[in-house]
């Protein structure tokens, strides 16, 4: 009898608006991407243009509870197209998790919540979800690449702006690049300027604004379009303000407390423009007469607010697919980080005919390289060569770092080169792995030109491409076979003299040498840390 009494208890809890079911999935979820919701908390309170994102969680909960009713009525059913999406986000969660990739397992994180949805509890609840699940999207981090290539054509854009704004204020302005020269000080146009803090939370609130406030489908959509000029403009506008300050009262007056306040006080005024453009849109174009649809009914063989079998074996599905992928995520943090006994202080300066002296470089620098440990050396050879040497190390390659290696067809572009090829080359005689394929990208600036070779290293791969590298630790995770990841950019100068094919050799010749160096120089000063 108790046994009886038992089945029919769990029968009811989850029959009761599918609460169990929500529980369940809502635990596994947490279990499943606890690490990477923890680096996004950390990210909002140190990251000013993500400062914003803790309030739309909030936000997509209070939706959620005001739709209440009509979920609890809406019939409880499963879809298989969400199963598949559904796998298809976990095999990319497991790819960013266990390959130390934000920017991809970050934004999987409201996608795989739709899915669920989908799949757990079928269409009409998932379209009553859809929006403030979508909200979600908003409070992930763009990736760093997107970051690049959307920042540095928006600060060109702000930069214009300003100046012609300086120049409509009667004040005498050059412009080169990001770089404003007002004669008697000079200010850059930085990528913390470029505008995307604007941009990101005007464009969230112009979605909630248009969500909460206006019904007509082209005006929503006309209204979050136009958060996009309007923030640019904000921005320009206050590259103009920071201009005119620094001309009539010192640079100090720009960066000093206006400097910090003026985003908040653009902020206002850009949100007073998009009131202003939805005001403008209310004016031109009233509202006309709605046609208020009769609503579905519910799906052959479902009960609203019920579950069955189907829907129950979807949620177990759904939660053992989550932790799965939870118990790899803490199988591959239980690998000891290989560490480096006293750094890169004992690596070799002299490599065959190559002797190199150490670069001083900021740690600051290295922990925003992406690396742990970095090596930054000279090398010059008898002939008059020079090859300047990077080594970015990692020992513990499979913890998130929002700082993890990027490629520096990101970075060296955002610092004034101009890249003038890239394409992937092939190094044969490579001790240790006899032939290897890196990245190959002729830079310029100002006059000088550069051979620059970069690729990305575990202990048994070789890759190009960081995207790769992250796959390649996906596989050392899955087989538990403990890794360091190394990042490493030899640089030659491109002399008047030199033809590429010249350069091309002499970096060949120098990586085989190095790399020789380097596998002797980690098997004598790499160490696990146990307990560490």
């Amino acid at each position: 009898m108790p046994i009886r009494i038992l089945t029919l208890h769990r029968q009811s809890l989850l029959n009761t608006e599918g609460v169990a079911g929500v529980i369940i999935l809502g635990l596994a979820f947490m279990a499943c991407y606890y690490t990477t919701i923890m680096g996004l908390i950390y990210l909002w309170q140190t990251d000013g243009d993500y400062s914003y994102a803790p309030i739309l969680p909030i936000i997509s909960g209070y939706i959620i509870w005001t739709k209440r009713k009509e979920l609890a009525a809406a019939p409880v059913t499963t879809s298989w197209p969400g199963a598949i999406a559904f796998l298809i986000l976990l095999a990319i969660s497991i790819y960013g998790i266990l390959g130390s990739s934000p920017s991809a397992v970050r934004p999987a994180i409201p996608l795989v919540l739709l899915a669920i949805t989908l799949f757990c509890f079928g269409k009409e609840r998932f379209k009553l979800l859809l929006f403030p699940l979508f909200l979600l999207v908003f409070m992930i981090p763009l990736p760093t690449l997107i970051q690049t290539r959307i920042g540095i054509p928006l600060k060109i854009i702000s930069t214009r702006l300003g100046e012609g704004l300086l120049r409509l204020a009667g004040v005498s302005v050059f412009v080169e690049g990001n770089i404003i020269d007002l004669g008697v000080t000079q200010l850059q146009v930085v990528d913390a300027c470029s505008g995307l803090r604007y941009i990101l939370p005007l464009l969230a609130l112009g979605v909630i604004f248009a969500y909460f406030f206006e019904k007509s489908r082209w005006k929503q959509i006309a209204l979050v379009a136009s958060t996009i000029p309007i923030a640019i403009f904000a921005n320009g506008f206050r590259i103009g303000i920071t201009g005119y300050l620094a001309q009539h009262f010192g640079r100090e007056a720009a960066n000093g407390f206006f400097h910090g306040f003026s985003g908040w006080l653009i902020f206002v005024f850009a949100l007073s423009l998009m009131a202003g453009f939805y005001g403008l849109l209310r004016t031109v174009f009233p509202e006309s007469i709605m046609v208020v649809r009769a609503p579905h009914g519910p799906a052959k063989g479902a009960h609203p607010g019920r579950v069955n079998a189907r829907n129950t074996t979807a949620v177990i599905t759904a939660g053992a697919g989550l932790l799965v992928v939870a118990l790899l995520n803490y199988a591959t943090a239980s690998l000891q980080p290989y560490r480096l006994q006293g750094g890169f202080s004992a690596f070799p300066l002299s490599i065959g005919h190559w002797q190199g002296r150490t670069e001083s470089i900021d740690p600051n620098i290295i922990r925003l390289s992406g690396a742990e440990d970095a090596l930054n050396a000279t090398f010059s050879s008898n002939d008059g060569n020079i090859v300047s040497l990077y080594i970015g190390y990692r020992g513990a390659p499979f913890n998130e770092s929002e700082n993890f290696f990027h490629s520096p067809n990101v970075c060296l572009p955002s610092s004034g080169w101009k890249t003038l090829s890239i394409e992937n080359h092939k190094i044969d005689a490579i001790p240790g792995f006899d032939t290897i394929v890196i990245r190959k990208m002729v830079i310029e600036k100002m006059g000088l030109r550069q051979l620059v070779y970069y690729w990305f290293q575990t202990k048994k791969r070789v890759s190009p491409d960081v995207n790769l590298n992250r796959y390649h630790l996906t596989l050392h995770a899955l087989s538990r076979d403990n890794t360091h990841d190394l990042f490493i950019r030899p640089i030659t100068p491109l002399r008047p003299t030199d033809s590429l094919e010249t350069a091309q050799k002499r970096l060949d010749q120098f990586t085989r040498q190095m790399l020789g160096a380097l596998y002797e120089f980690l098997a004598q000063n790499q160490v696990e840390s146990h307990g560490v």
